[in-house]
């Protein structure tokens, strides 16, 4: 035990040192970090986003583990870093107990000293990437497994079958379908040995199977749920893309592995990998390699053999390969070269160890240490933290985005609170599941974005990105920035002439992941085409209102939105009375109700008018009926829009008929004061129905909560529905039209059209035309 824990603390001071004192590099940990800071600020620890947008490359155990730290300790390098400390910690735990378990504890000790202190594992615990916690737990599964083999009880192999199973899954939420390369060598191990029928044929095999599709499957299908089209990207991108095709152009040529893989096993193991040599010698020597049948071979040969061949020839045939993808080789290597220098140096570790080996091992730690604390301070192009202090102070201090063209400069988000995009000109850009934006594109903004684009530029791309800008007719300035970057910063677009841009959403108390990145999207329409507001259907906070719940059903959800500056406007609906604390959300400044269960909001220069009524109350309230009736017949605004919780028209499946009372006492009101559109929410789907005696009737109630299957096919009075995603309304107005679009989480429309507005000042003698 004295050992163990002189082990310990060498492993813990090799863990933990240096561990945040390096800035970000590029590329991997701009993305991994700046994807985990999004996940607290929106909340959603389901769907990954990289500025806002979905970002489904791996699996959440990456993001979850520097997420948490961050969300305890604040944005900073050591809260993002500190959970690779504990992985890396955790692994090495686990080589001691295999060796222990499958030698004696001298091997075990061993062992970790060898993993803590090889050059590949100890690097890749200072830089932030699924592998490391990859390795921990297919070094647990590898644990798991020996243990369920090996044991005699069959009350300890169930405990190590349930931790094998859920060990299975949380490497399979580490790095997805690579797992399975890791437990191919288990199933050729029992194959080989003759043991596979009889292991497989158990109640305990079928439990831990069942433990594993539950643990490794279910952010999958969380993340199918809300996301369209992610199962197609998740089998193309993970499986086929990687294994067998060369789309992420990684290495894909056969020969490759010769100086991706080859160097890494044989230096990456160095100091201790010099043991091999005698070891091979010997064995050749003494026909320790004569041929023999594989049921004949010592089952602890047999299983390190496979734990290290089989998945390097997976990985050297796969048509991607990177370095770092046979890290968790290295825990059955390091159990392979504390066995060739015990054999080689039977008393290289004891009571009576030679004081030159100690000093050696002391200097070798120092050594490492030394060259992580170096890391820190080395001047890099990979630095993004070194970037962001030279290029700072040259951005305008209002809101601005900032654009990356061509860069790996992913960990900008981390280190400001500006929206980043990154740009490409290139024609097969990376195959992400959110498609790389081009720069002309972006440059298409300009004309009607209301803030300040920022772009980061390359000499390379240079001349392009200035002719683009050039030809926009923007204003623009030019700094010269670090690396030879070129920053140019364009100026806000003229305000419109007479436009005006509403988002209308209801529903949204659920504040799971189709709220909040149905509010990414939002963000992200406003960043192109400023909003003058988001109109609030009702039901705004939880099922019964509570205000504990304000902070992670709004707040969070649309951070991002509320950083911008964009004002909400809200309704009540049947929820928020439900507890009794409407009085939280009339008088919660972010959602401008000002204490007014009913009231009207103008946007523009008297072009719109928006009427926010409380259909809680409305039928049997003859002030907020007389109000309204007043307030229509008397604005002088363009275009009429009442937004309220129920619909007067508008049926589902669990809700076949809309209120016939509230249609009967509104409908007329609406006729009488030449009301053009009415937004609802309460279905909880997306709806646009025939227009009736002039108005168009549009249902937004998915703005969080949502009910799938709920349209009926054979509404006569439907236009177009959705009901299989999270949908937000957008209308866009001006003297004679207003043009509508129905987006989703991933901003892709859903309906569109346009509603012209006649001379006669009032809708109802035109009919909608789709685009």
């Amino acid at each position: 035990m004295k050992k163990f824990f002189g082990l310990l603390l060498l492993l813990i001071i090799l863990a933990f040192a240096f561990q945040g004192s390096r800035g970000i590099w590029e590329p991997d940990e701009g993305y991994y970090i700046g994807i985990a800071r999004d996940m607290v600020e929106t909340g959603d620890w389901i769907v990954p986003q990289l500025n806002l947008r979905p970002f489904l490359d791996k699996p959440p155990i990456v993001y979850w583990g520097s997420a948490f730290m961050m969300d305890q300790f604040g944005f900073n390098e050591w809260s993002a870093r500190i959970p690779h400390s504990v992985w890396f910690l955790l692994t090495a735990v686990f080589v001691y107990l295999l060796g222990k378990d499958m030698f004696d504890e001298k091997t075990g000790i061993l062992s970790a000293l060898i993993y803590a202190t090889s050059p590949i594992p100890f690097v890749a615990a200072n830089i932030v990437t699924p592998d490391t916690p990859l390795t921990v737990w297919v070094s647990a599964m590898f644990l798991g497994f020996w243990k369920v083999f090996r044991s005699q009880s069959k009350p300890r192999r169930l405990m190590w079958e349930f931790f094998l199973g859920v060990s299975g899954g949380l490497a399979f939420l580490s790095k997805g379908p690579a797992t399975f390369v890791y437990m191919a060598p288990v199933f050729f191990f029992l194959l080989a040995s003759g043991n596979l029928k009889a292991y497989c044929l158990r109640w305990g095999f079928l439990m831990c199977s069942l433990l594993f599709v539950a643990v490794g499957a279910s952010w999958y299908v969380a993340v199918i749920y809300y996301i369209p089209g992610a199962l197609h990207y998740f089998l193309e991108s993970q499986v086929t893309g990687r294994l067998f095709t060369e789309e992420f152009n990684r290495n894909p040529e056969w020969y490759t592995f010769t100086y991706v893989y080859l160097p890494v096993v044989l230096f990456g193991t160095l100091p201790w990998s010099v043991a091999w040599l005698p070891r091979i010698i010997h064995l050749y020597k003494n026909r320790g390699f004569e041929k023999k049948p594989l049921r004949q071979w010592d089952r602890r040969t047999l299983f390190l053999s496979m734990l290290v061949i089989v998945p390097f020839v997976i990985f050297c045939s796969a048509s991607s390969k990177l370095p770092l993808y046979i890290l968790p080789l290295f825990a059955p290597l390091s159990l392979i070269s504390a066995l060739c220098w015990i054999r080689w140096k039977p008393d290289w570790i004891g009571s009576n160890r030679p004081l030159t080996v100690t000093l050696f091992f002391a200097f070798w730690v120092i050594l490492l240490v030394t060259v992580r604390g170096g890391m820190a301070y080395w001047p890099t192009d990979r630095d993004t933290r070194a970037f962001w202090e030279e290029v700072k102070d040259k951005i305008p201090k209002d809101r601005s985005e900032l654009v990356v063209v061509n860069m790996r400069r992913r960990g900008l988000g981390f280190y400001t609170d500006y929206g980043v995009e990154m740009v490409t000109t290139k024609s097969n850009p990376y195959p992400a599941f959110t498609e790389t934006e081009r720069l002309s594109e972006e440059v298409h903004e300009l004309p009607t974005c209301g803030h300040h684009h920022v772009f980061f530029v390359r000499d390379r791309e240079y001349e392009e990105a200035l002719e683009l800008i050039q030809n926009s007719g923007a204003t623009y300035n030019i700094q010269n920035g670090p690396e030879g970057v070129h920053i140019i910063t364009v100026d806000p677009a003229s305000p419109e002439v007479q436009v005006v841009r509403l988002a209308a959403l209801g529903d949204t108390r659920t504040g799971d992941s189709g709220q909040i990145q149905l509010g990414s999207a939002l963000y992200h329409t406003d960043e192109t085409n400023p909003l003058n507001g988001i109109v609030l259907l009702g039901d705004n906070i939880s099922f019964r209102g509570e205000p504990e719940y304000f902070e992670d059903h709004f707040v969070r959800p649309y951070d991002a939105l509320l950083d911008a500056g964009v004002s909400f406007f809200a309704v009540l609906g049947n929820h928020d009375i439900k507890g009794g604390f409407s009085s939280f959300q009339l008088n919660h400044p972010y959602l401008n109700m000002k204490g007014r269960r009913y009231y009207s909001e103008m946007f523009g220069e008297e072009l719109v008018e928006c009427f926010m009524l409380d259909t809680n109350t409305i039928v049997g309230d003859p002030q907020q009926i007389s109000w309204l009736n007043k307030s229509l017949q008397e604005s002088p605004a363009t275009w009429k829009i009442v937004a309220m919780h129920e619909p007067l028209y508008g049926a589902i499946e669990r809700r076949p008929e809309a209120d016939e009372q509230l249609r009967e006492r509104l409908e007329p009101i609406f006729v009488k004061g030449g009301v053009d559109l009415a937004l609802s929410g309460h279905n909880h789907v997306y709806q646009r129905r025939v227009p009736v005696k002039g108005i168009h009737y549009f249902t937004a109630g998915s703005g969080g909560k949502l009910d799938r299957g709920q349209n009926l096919p054979d509404d006569p009075g439907l236009v177009v529905g959705n009901d299989e995603t999270n949908v937000a309304l957008i209308l866009e107005f001006d003297e004679k039209e207003c043009r509508f679009k129905a987006i989703n989480v991933l901003e892709q429309v859903v309906d569109e059209g346009v509603i012209p507005k006649e001379d006669s000042g009032h809708i109802g003698k035109t009919e909608t035309v789709d685009q």
